[in-house]
């Protein structure tokens, strides 16, 4: 919409749908996002240009759980965190994971028997912080890392 609240714009369009979690890109450029419209409360991402156009999944797995996208700066690349919801009887493992959207290869970040969700980066990429329930008490803390993105071209 526009900065004094007229010209609201509605982007998806996936009726009895949750759509929820947006982030534009670095250059304002494109959206990324979260959606269950391939099964009830399984999250895949999503990625559609800021005008409405051009939406396609970022991941096809109704098995797993997808969210908590987040982009890097190279706008090519994002974090989020993704859990195996195949087998009702065991807790999901959430970690956090590395795409290049353009080709879909992803790259495992963490590997923790708790669950590490919701990673984002400082502006300048250097850092990524991320929260996870790897402490002895299993709550809920804030983790920071230097980062260096994986080779994935």
């Amino acid at each position: 919409m526009d900065a004094d609240g007229k010209g609201v714009r509605q982007l998806t369009n996936a009726p009895g749908c949750y759509n929820a979690g947006p982030f534009f890109s670095p250059d304002g450029k494109r959206v990324i996002f979260r959606s269950d419209r391939k099964k009830k409360d399984h999250l895949q991402l999503y990625v559609i240009n800021a005008d409405g156009t051009g939406e396609r999944a970022l991941t096809d797995d109704v098995s797993w759980v997808q969210w908590g996208p987040y982009w890097y700066k190279d706008g090519r690349h994002i974090v989020y965190a993704g859990a195996d919801h195949s087998n009702p009887t065991v807790r999901p493992n959430y970690d956090v994971y590395w795409m290049n959207i353009d080709t879909g290869k992803k790259v495992r970040l963490t590997y923790f028997a708790g669950a590490d969700l919701l990673p984002a980066f400082s502006p300048d990429g250097k850092r990524i912080m991320w929260t996870s329930t790897r402490d002895s008490q299993h709550s809920s803390q804030l983790y920071i890392a230097d980062f260096v993105p994986p080779g994935d071209e």
